[in-house]
């Protein structure tokens, strides 16, 4: 079905798939969440990280309904953002798998707050939590940052049309 659209072109109306395929057109960075739980280190992949304030300092990240790993993180006192570089393809898709260890053979540390920061990551940002909405299939998480750290010059990893690219072409 196609709608006229105020500016005179025509807007077409979509179904999940159309619009997912759609959406895919956006370039997304992609960062790993991390917290300590009762289990030991958890952690999943987000493609939606951002900056929300300066005063104060909030960063946000969605999260699926249907996650298995958010309600361990969300229990958490405090939390860390992974933001991936360019050479994390493996990284990423380690921690999008289900049912396995997803730290296994990583190198990571543990921060004086006790969050598991990836060696992977070109910026770590540790959070406490500062509100969690629900907002369509997703929530919508806020947090307060408490440290960034700058750690590697490496380009970001970039997710665009269901593939990584980097700043010099496509994958």
């Amino acid at each position: 079905m196609t709608v006229p659209a105020a500016d005179g072109t025509t807007a077409m109306t979509l179904g999940p798939e159309a619009y997912r395929q759609v959406m895919s057109h956006i370039p997304t960075s992609v960062s790993i969440i991390t917290a300590t739980t009762d289990a030991g280190p958890a952690g999943m992949t987000v493609g939606t990280f951002t900056s929300v304030s300066l005063d104060p300092r909030l960063v946000a990240f969605y999260v699926d309904l249907g996650s298995t790993t958010w309600p361990l993180i969300s229990e958490a006192e405090f939390f860390g953002i992974n933001v991936l570089g360019s050479q994390s393809e493996e990284m990423c898709r380690a921690f999008s798998r289900r049912g396995r260890d997803r730290f296994s053979g990583l190198a990571w540390t543990r921060s004086a707050r006790g969050v598991p920061l990836l060696d992977g990551a070109t910026v770590t940002v540790e959070c406490a939590p500062y509100r969690v909405d629900r907002i369509g299939d997703h929530l919508h998480v806020v947090g307060k940052v408490l440290d960034v750290v700058k750690r590697d010059a490496e380009q970001p990893l970039i997710f665009l049309r269901g593939r990584f690219v980097d700043m010099s072409g496509q994958r």
